[in-house]
Parts: C-alpha cells; structure tokens; sequence
C-alpha cells in the first residue's frame, strides 16, 4: 500500500459511504476538499461531519497513523487545522501541537479491493502501457476531452528551455529565434552540434551578410569547423578564403568539427545539406521571426521554410563528393516537425510574454492543422483503437506516453482513473 493509492480513494470518494472515526462517531464526506502537491497537509478546504457536527479544514492521509509522527506534524502547527487523519493502518493515536487528538479514520476494508488489485496490476505490469489490455474499455470521450490539455502540457514543457534561451539572450527574439531554429535544424541527432553553432555566431554577424548567401555558406560551415582542410574543388577552397577573411574580421573561433554525428544518417539529413539549407532560409527573409508571426497558417510557414541549398549541393552531399544530382529542398514532414517542435511554442510564449492570446492560440491551431505524424509510438496507439488525425492528436499521445504511462502515473491519468473504478 502506499500513500497515491489512498489519495486517489479519497480524491475520487471511492470508499464506501458508511464510514466511522476510531472513536465510533458516524462519519460523512461532504468534500473531499483541494489535492495539495505542495508541503503541508494532503488536502486543503475539505468539509466532513462527524456525529452530526460539520467540520471545515485540513485532511491528512497516512499509510500508517504512525507516520504522523515519523513526519513530525506534531509539531507543525500547520497541522494544526487537520480535522482528519485518514490511514491504512492505527498503530499510534495522533495529537495536534497542541496536544488534543485528532479524529482518525482507518480506511482499510472501506473500499473494493479490485480497484487496488487492478491499480498493482497497472504499477507491476511490462507492457508497453499499463493499460493495455483493457484500454479498449475507455470511453473514448475521455480521451477527445483531454487531449487539448495534455497537447498543452507537451508544449509547455517545450517551453521550458525556449524561456531559458530567452533570458541568456537578454530579451532579443530574434537572437534567441535563431538559437532555437538552428538547434531545432538538427532534428535530435545534431541539435546539440547546431546550437553550439549558432551560439558562436550570434545573429547579429549573420545578419550582416543576409544578401550574399556565398557570405553566410562561409560563415556557417566556417563556424561550424568543416572548412578546416584541404579541398581540391573550387568552391568549398572560395569559402574556405572567404571564412578566414570573416573570421580574422569578427574574431570568431570555430566549434570542433569532431561533434557533428553522420552516422546511421540518410545524406540528405547529413548536416552538410542541413546547414545548406539553413543558410538558405537565413538568407531568404529580412526578418524571419517578424514573418514566422506574421504566417496565419501552416501552409504560409511551410512556404517560408520550403528552401533550396546552393547550386553547389544540388550534386553534393559533403565537400568534395560528388553524388547524382538533386535539389536539396526541405521536405514536407521536416517542415511539419520544425513548425510543432519550434514555430508553435514559439507562438505560444510570445502570446504569453506578450499578453497576446491570439498567438497562443495561433499556436494550438497550427497543430490541429498539421497532418499526424507517423511514427512507431503513433501506430502502436493506433493498433489499441486510439487514432490520431493531426499533429494535436500526436503530440498529446506521445505526452501521455513519456508523462503518463511510462512513469506509471496511472492515478493521475484521466483515462486510468476509469479504468480503475470501472
């Protein structure tokens, strides 16, 4: 047994509606009053009567009336206003700091044991969610209600280090746009080398050179140390000279060219093409976040975000390999990804930081505009009869997935809470 369990049966008035205090005295939950995930005790505002008199105030629950103690609550006096101490088990009659005892009630043998059965079934078990063997009975209205609310929890999460990034870039949207589309350009696998590069070439310098797209290749692989050695081609050799100038000029230092991962990559995701195109994007508009809030759809974005790499990639995909020729446009489900992973917080935070809700809105709706993703997680909910028909949909479920499922947090799932009292 532990203390959750018992929260959830109190939060949800899942036990039985005959009850009685230690002391014999007829009790009845009025409310169970507002869960506290903060310190002080587990319920705050409850209403109970107890032998006809009515009480406002404090609930505490323990799996042992002992623990009172062990948490020394007897001399908190933020205890002091408990007017029930809820436990599994009496080992220990509980005083007040004051001194008086508090009334207690034992709350084993007061609710259906296949509740708890099936809540160690759904904590104990190996599958891919705890649920999944009898989530086909969930009303699938559960799901619709609250997919809105965990799509935004997803995104606020996000916006976690997009606030982070905002503060170390004093305020500076566009600086800290740039951060955060350049790391998002890694796609995972080189996010990390990409924010490295756009930290050592601040957006300032890179503005400088908008018109001159040769200019921002040479600062941007420059930078990002791939322009290093020799080359026989003549155009890597032009930019290689033309980095050095810049460099020299703006005293700039590389990042090691070393941190840049290939491996297990499709070539047209190696960061070669991926900088490529990122020079392109830079170089395409004047003022990329001022047009990325100016966008009124995903189709505008997409639009804005569809670049080609230099000619010189067309028959490339590294320096000085000559591969059959290709233009190196962004594809449509990259685009997807960077407006999800990047355009719709961003939108978000800047409705928030702004008091601006039509952004915040503009956020969420970019998803529900935004075709599902495919991926394996998607298909397996797919497979339990939960579909996904845009990119709200999947956003919400691979949160519920990491958030919920994976950390067992059944008691806390809207969908678990029915299973478990079906």
């Amino acid at each position: 047994m532990n203390e959750e369990f018992l929260h959830y049966l109190w939060k949800f008035r899942l036990l039985d509606p005959d009850l009685m205090t230690e002391s014999g005295e007829v009790l009845v939950v009025l409310h169970p009053g507002e869960h506290n995930s903060d310190g002080g005790p587990d319920f705050f505002n409850s209403r109970v009567r107890i032998d006809g008199t009515t009480w406002a105030g404090n609930v505490e629950i323990h799996v042992n009336a002992s623990d009172w103690y062990r948490h020394r609550h007897e001399k908190d006096p933020a205890y002091d206003n408990v007017i029930l101490h809820a436990v599994y088990e009496k080992d220990a009659v509980v005083t007040r700091h004051a001194g008086d005892e508090v009334p207690t009630l034992v709350i084993r043998g007061h609710f259906p044991e296949y509740i708890y059965d099936r809540y160690r079934d759904f904590t104990e078990n190996m599958r891919w969610i705890p649920c999944q063997g009898v989530i086909d009975g969930a009303d699938p209205f559960i799901f619709e209600q609250w997919i809105p609310a965990l799509a935004v929890e997803r995104l606020e999460e996000k916006l976690a280090s997009i606030k982070r990034s905002l503060e170390a870039c004093s305020y500076d949207w566009d600086e800290t746009f740039y951060r955060n589309l350049a790391r998002a350009f890694g796609f995972r696998i080189n996010a990390q080398p990409f924010e490295l590069l756009a930290g050592s070439l601040p957006w300032k310098i890179l503005q400088k050179h908008r018109d001159n797209q040769f200019q921002m290749e040479a600062l941007l692989f420059g930078q990002a140390g791939m322009l290093g050695t020799e080359f026989s081609e003549e155009y890597p050799r032009l930019l290689q000279q033309e980095y050095r100038f810049l460099a020299g000029k703006y005293d700039l230092k590389c990042i090691p060219v070393s941190v840049w991962k290939f491996l297990r990559l499709r070539p047209s995701n190696f960061p070669t093409v991926r900088i490529a195109q990122f020079a392109s994007l830079v170089h395409s508009s004047a003022d990329l976040f001022s047009a990325v809030l100016e966008c009124k759809d995903p189709v505008s974005i997409t639009r804005l975000f569809a670049v080609n790499a230099s000619e010189y990639w067309d028959s490339h995909f590294l320096f000085g390999r000559i591969s059959a020729s290709r233009k190196k446009l962004m594809g449509a489900s990259s685009i997807g990804l960077l407006i999800i992973n990047l355009v719709a917080p961003f939108l978000f935070l800047y409705g928030e930081v702004k008091a601006l809700p039509h952004y915040k809105e503009k956020g969420l709706n970019f998803q529900e505009l935004l075709p599902a993703e495919m991926n394996a997680g998607i298909e397996r909910w797919k497979e339990m009869g939960i579909p996904a028909p845009d990119a709200l949909h999947t956003q919400a479920l691979l949160h519920l997935k990491s958030h919920y499922c994976d950390k067992k947090r059944c008691l806390e799932c809207r969908v678990g809470n029915q299973l478990l009292s079906r």
